[in-house]
């Protein structure tokens, strides 16, 4: 027969037990939590879509590529671009 060990609890309900528990556990999860955020996905976009979001031609789109104003990524024979990376292209002006 297997060894079993029985703890005891006095002057404790139950709801005062799963309280504390489950406190503690969140206490101890709460750091990791944080680094284990589930991310929102990275989000491509074309070079036409890149054009019509910015406003300018394909031709354009290139230039600004070619100058490393913007980032492509070759996917086989086809450039795609992180529309993370299109919006911080962007800068302000102060006028």
């Amino acid at each position: 027969m297997a060894n079993t060990k029985i703890t005891q609890v006095h002057n404790v309900n139950p709801e005062e037990l799963t309280e504390s528990i489950s406190t503690a556990v969140e206490k101890i999860l709460a750091p990791f939590r944080e680094s284990f955020k589930l991310q929102k996905p990275t989000e491509w976009i074309t070079r036409k879509q890149v054009g019509e979001l910015l406003s300018i031609s394909l031709v354009t789109v290139d230039d600004w590529t070619h100058r490393n104003l913007l980032t492509a990524y070759r996917i086989s024979n086809k450039k795609r671009y992180k529309l993370s990376e299109v919006e911080n292209a962007l800068t302000k002006i102060n006028n």
